[in-house]
C-alpha cells in the first residue's frame, strides 16, 4: 500500500521535467559583474557558483586566481584567506582532493588565527563533506565535530550545523555502520523538524529511508521516502527527487524486484543528466548498472552503463563510487562469461580497497572475489572470500542478501566434499532467508491489523451519531452523487470539447508555422542559387572580355606586325609558297579578329536585341556546305526588352549555335527570336546529328545556358535525338512597359 502512495506521488514529477532548464545566463551575469566591479566580493560569487553547479574547475581556479592578486595588492588576509577557500575547491571540483586538502586547511588556519567563527564553521564542513566523498570517514567526522563545536551555541550557524550534523551521520552509513548512522540521522531530522528547515528534513528523511533499507525495515523504509517525496512536492525540491528515485530503486532491488526498480533508476538518471553534477550522475549510472545485472538478459546493458560512469567517476575521483562500479561491473562480466574482463575489474577493486581500507569496500571485495574464485573451481579461495565476508557480518556488518553468502559458502563446501559443513551452511542460508520473509510479513500484517482496527472504531463512531439521520442522509447522498455524476461528466465532455479544440488549432497553426518556415528557405534557396549564378556569369563575361581584348591588341596586331615585316622581307621574291603562307596568317589574323568580336559583350545601349542577333547571324563564320537562318517576330518595339535579358538571350544564342557548328555537323542552323504577349522566347534548331538526352551528360556549354537562364528567371526546353537534330527553346516572361520605361531612364 505504500508503495502505491509513492507511486502516486512521483506521478506528479512527471509533469515538472520542464522546470530543469540550466540557468547559463547567471553565470554570465555573474562575471559580467564581476567585470565591472574587480571586487572580492564581486569574484568570489563567480566562484561561489561554480562550486555550486560543480563545473569548469579552470575557470572557477581562473576567478580564484584574481582574488590572490587582490590579495597582494592590497595584503588583505581576509582576500588570501577567501583564495585559498576557493582555490582549494577547484580543486576538488577538478577531482584532485590531495591538492584541495592542503588549500583548505590553509584557509582554515587563517580562519582560526583571525577568530572567523563563520569561516571556521564553513570551512570545516567543507572538508567533512570531501572527506566523506574520498571515503576518508574519520577525517571526515574530525573536521565535522570541529565544525558542530564552533557552530553549536551560534543561532546564526544554526544551518551550517544542521548541514555538518547530516553529514556525520553519512560518514557511519557510508562506512556501513548503520547503528551510528540512524542515531545521528534521527537526531539531524529532529533538529531539521525543530527549526522547520524543510531541505534538510528531506535529506534526512531520504537518508533514513536508506539507512532502515539497509537494517531490512522495509516499511519503515520506503515511509521515510514517501515523507521526502510529500515535501518535495510541496517545496518544489526536484533536485532532491532524483536521489529519491534511487534509493527507491535499491528497495525493490534489495526485495528480489529488479524489474520494478528499473524504471525508477532510469529516472533517477535521467534527471542527474539534465539537472546534476558529474557526482550525481556517476553515481545513478552505477545505481542503473547495478540493477541491470540483477535482471536476466541485461547484463550487456549493464556493461554500457557501468562504463559510462567510471570515467565520470574518476573525473571526480569519487574512490568510493568506483568501488561500487567495478564491483556490478565485475559481476557483470561474470555473468557474460568474460571471466578475463571480470578479473581485470578485481584487479582495480583490489587496488581501490588498498587505499581507502574501509569495511564497506573490503566487503565489496570480497563480494566480487568469492564468486569470481567459485566459477573458476577455485574452491579453497572462494571459501576464503566467502568466509571474511561472514565474519564481517558477525562483527556487526549489514547485508539484506546476508543468507546469499552461507548458501554460496554451502556449493564450495560441497565440491571439496565437506558435506557436514555443506549441510550445516545451507541450514544457516535457509534460516536466515525464512527468518526475513517472517519478519517482513510479520511487519506488514501488524501494520494492516492497526490500520483495521482503526478504521473499525471510526466506523462504530459514524454509525452511532447517523443512524437517526441515514435515510434523509441516503436520500441526499444519491441527489448528490447523481447531480455530481452529471456534472462531472458535462465537464469532461467540455474539457475535451476544449482539448481537442486547442489541439486542431495548435495543429493547424504548426502547419501553417512550417509551411512558412519552408516558403521562406525555398525563396532563400533560390535567391542563392540566383545569386550564385549570376556571380559565376559575371565571372565568365569579365574572363571573355578580357580574352578578347587580348586577341584584339595583342595577338592580332602581332600577326598584323608579321604579316608586313615577311612581306618587307621577301618583296623582291615573288614566291608562289610564300605568298600561300602569308594568306594563311591573314586569314589567322581574320578568324581571331573575330572571335575577339564574338567575345566582347554586345552594346545593347546602340542596338536592339533583334539587331545584335541578326548581324551575329550575318557576320557568322560557317563551314562549307552549312547555312544560318535568323528569324524574329515583325512589328515589335525590341527596344523595350530589358538589356538584362537581351544580353542573356546573345550569349545564350552564341553558346547554342557555337555547340551546334562544332558538335552536331550540322547543314542548316535556324535561330528564331519570338514576342508574345508578355512572353519572350528565342529558339535554335539544327539537322545535325543530335544525341541521347539520358545518356549524355551535361556538358560546361550546357551547363553555362541553364546558369544564364536562371539569372534571368527563364524556362528551357531541349529536345533531341540521335540523327534528329537538336531544338533549344528559352522563354521568359517580361513586363514590356515597367522595362521600357527603366530602358528610357
Amino acid at each position: 500500500m505504500k508503495i502505491i502512495k509513492v507511486l502516486c506521488i512521483l506521478s506528479f514529477f512527471l509533469f515538472q521535467a520542464d522546470l530543469w532548464a540550466a540557468d547559463e545566463g547567471r553565470l554570465l551575469e555573474l562575471r559580467r559583474l564581476a567585470a565591472e566591479k574587480k571586487t572580492m566580493e564581486s569574484y568570489a560569487d563567480v566562484c561561489a557558483y561554480l562550486s555550486s553547479i560543480e563545473r569548469y574547475p579552470e575557470l572557477l581556479s581562473l576567478y580564484a586566481d584574481s582574488i590572490r592578486q587582490l590579495a597582494v595588492r592590497d595584503k588583505s588576509l581576509a582576500a588570501f584567506r577567501e583564495y585559498y577557500a576557493w582555490k582549494g575547491e577547484a580543486c576538488f571540483v577538478d577531482g584532485d582532493y590531495d591538492a584541495g586538502f592542503r588549500w583548505k586547511r590553509k584557509a582554515l588556519d587563517l580562519a582560526v588565527r583571525g577568530r572567523m567563527q563563520d569561516k571556521v564553521v564553513t570551512y570545516s564542513s567543507d572538508m567533512g563533506y570531501y572527506f566523506n566523498v574520498s571515503a576518508c570517514y574519520d577525517s571526515a567526522r574530525f573536521y565535522l565535530k570541529k565544525g558542530m563545536e564552533a557552530a553549536r551555541h551560534e543561532p546564526r550557524m544554526a544551518e551550517d550545523y544542521r548541514v555538518m550534523l547530516t553529514n556525520y551521520a553519512s560518514s557511519f552509513l557510508y562506512e556501513g555502520k548503520t547503528d551510528s548512522a540512524l542515531v545521528y540521522t534521527l537526531q539531524a531530522e529532529k533538529r531539521s523538524e525543530l527549526d522547520k528547515d524543510t531541505a534538510m528534513l528531506i535529506e534526512n528523511l531520504n537518508q533514513l529511508g536508506a539507512i532502515y533499507r539497509r537494517k531490512k525495515r522495509l516499511n519503515e523504509s520506503i515511509h521515510s521516502f514517501e515523507q521526502a517525496l510529500r515535501l518535495c512536492e510541496a517545496q518544489g525540491n526536484f533536485r532532491t527527487v532524483a536521489h529519491i528515485y534511487g534509493n527507491i530503486a535499491t528497495v525493490y532491488c534489495d526485495s528480489d524486484q529488479p524489474e520494478a526498480a528499473l524504471p525508477f533508476s532510469q529516472k533517477a538518471v535521467d534527471y542527474a543528466l539534465r539537472y546534476g553534477t558529474p557526482q550525481m550522475i556517476g553515481l545513478f549510472y552505477v545505481n542503473l548498472g547495478a540493477i541491470q545485472c540483477n535482471i536476466a538478459g541485461k547484463s550487456r546493458e549493464a556493461v554500457v552503463t557501468l562504463q559510462k560512469a567510471i570515467p565520470v567517476l574518476e573525473e571526480v575521483n569519487n574512490k568510493r563510487r568506483l568501488c561500487e562500479a567495478y564491483n556490478y561491473l565485475a559481476n557483470a562480466y561474470r555473468t557474460l562469461g568474460q571471466t578475463d574482463s571480470a578479473m581485470i575489474c578485481l584487479q582495480s577493486l583490489e587496488e581501490m580497497v588498498g587505499e581507502l581500507r574501509t569495511d564497506v569496500e573490503r566487503y565489496r571485495y570480497h563480494q566480487t572475489r568469492a564468486p569470481l574464485m567459485q566459477d573458476r573451481k577455485q574452491y579453497r579461495e572462494a571459501m576464503a572470500s566467502y568466509l571474511a565476508l561472514i565474519d564481517m557480518q558477525k562483527a556487526g556488518y549489514r547485508d539484506i542478501k546476508d543468507y546469499d553468502v552461507y548458501l554460496h559458502l554451502s556449493e564450495c563446501l560441497h565440491a571439496l566434499h565437506e558435506y557436514p559443513k555443506a549441510y550445516k551452511s545451507l541450514r544457516t542460508a535457509y534460516a536466515l532467508r525464512d527468518s526475513a520473509s517472517r519478519e517482513e510479513y510479520s511487519e506488514q500484517l501488524s501494520d494492516f491489523l492497526v490500520k483495521y482496527r482503526t478504521k473499525e472504531k471510526e466506523l462504530e463512531i459514524t454509525r452511532l451519531q447517523q443512524k437517526e439521520l441515514e435515510r434523509e442522509a441516503a436520500l441526499l447522498r444519491s441527489r448528490i452523487v447523481s447531480g455530481g455524476t452529471i456534472a462531472l461528466l458535462l465537464m469532461l465532455i467540455l474539457v475535451f470539447l476544449y482539448v481537442r479544440q486547442r489541439q486542431k488549432a495548435r495543429v493547424a497553426q504548426l502547419a501553417q508555422a512550417a509551411g512558412e518556415k519552408e516558403r521562406q528557405f525555398l525563396a532563400l534557396q533560390k535567391d542563392t542559387e540566383q545569386r550564385l549564378a549570376r556571380k559565376y556569369i559575371d565571372g565568365l563575361e569579365s574572363e571573355r572580355e578580357r580574352m578578347a581584348a587580348e586577341l584584339h591588341d595583342d595577338v592580332c596586331n602581332s600577326l598584323l606586325a608579321l604579316g608586313m615585316n615577311i612581306r618587307a622581307i621577301t618583296e623582291d621574291h615573288h614566291d608562289q609558297a610564300m605568298n600561300e603562307q602569308l594568306a594563311v596568317l591573314d586569314a589567322t589574323r581574320e578568324r581571331l579578329r573575330s572571335m575577339s568580336h564574338e567575345l566582347m559583350p554586345p552594346a545593347f545601349q546602340y542596338a536592339t536585341i533583334d539587331e545584335m542577333l541578326g548581324d551575329y547571324i550575318w557576320h557568322l563564320s560557317l563551314p562549307e556546305g552549312t547555312k544560318a537562318e535568323y528569324h524574329s517576330t515583325e512589328g515589335v518595339d525590341w527596344k523595350q526588352i530589358p538589356q538584362a535579358i537581351g544580353f542573356e538571350f546573345y550569349r545564350i544564342v552564341q553558346e547554342a549555335v557555337s555547340n551546334a557548328l562544332k558538335y552536331a555537323d550540322a547543314l542548316l542552323v535556324r535561330v528564331e527570336l519570338r514576342l508574345e504577349g508578355a512572353s519572350l522566347s528565342v529558339c535554335v534548331d539544327d539537322d545535325g546529328k543530335g544525341f541521347d538526352l539520358n545518356k549524355k551528360k551535361k556538358g560546361i556549354g550546357l551547363q553555362t545556358i541553364m546558369q544564364r537562364a536562371e539569372t534571368i528567371g527563364a524556362t528551357v526546353q531541349l529536345d533531341a535525338h540521335p540523327g534528329q537534330g537538336t531544338h533549344l527553346a528559352v522563354t521568359v516572361k517580361v513586363k514590356l512597359n515597367e522595362y521600357g520605361e527603366e530602358r528610357e531612364s
